[in-house]
């Protein structure tokens, strides 16, 4: 039976460039202020598709969408308004 460790060096060898970790990044403090803008339905139409093309480049960031989207669902401001 083949050394693990054997088997795992060649898979590194073979496939290094394919295996090998990427920096995740965050975004800017002008795309995350954008980011929260969009979560609250405040960003303009075409800022909006610009901010969509980034987010094409940078899908890691989706994930700092959602985080806006998740916060606000918790967020006084975000609860209905009672109904006087």
């Amino acid at each position: 039976m083949p050394n693990t460790f054997e088997i795992l060096t060649g898979f590194l060898d073979r496939y290094e460039a394919d295996v090998e970790g990427r920096e995740l990044r965050e975004p800017p403090d002008e795309i995350r202020v954008q980011l929260r803008a969009l979560a609250r339905g405040d960003l303009a139409r075409t800022e909006q598709d610009d901010l969509m093309a980034i987010l094409g480049q940078h899908p890691d960031w989706i994930a700092r969408l959602a985080d806006e989207v998740k916060a606000l669902r918790g967020a006084p401001e975000a609860a209905p308004r009672p109904r006087v």
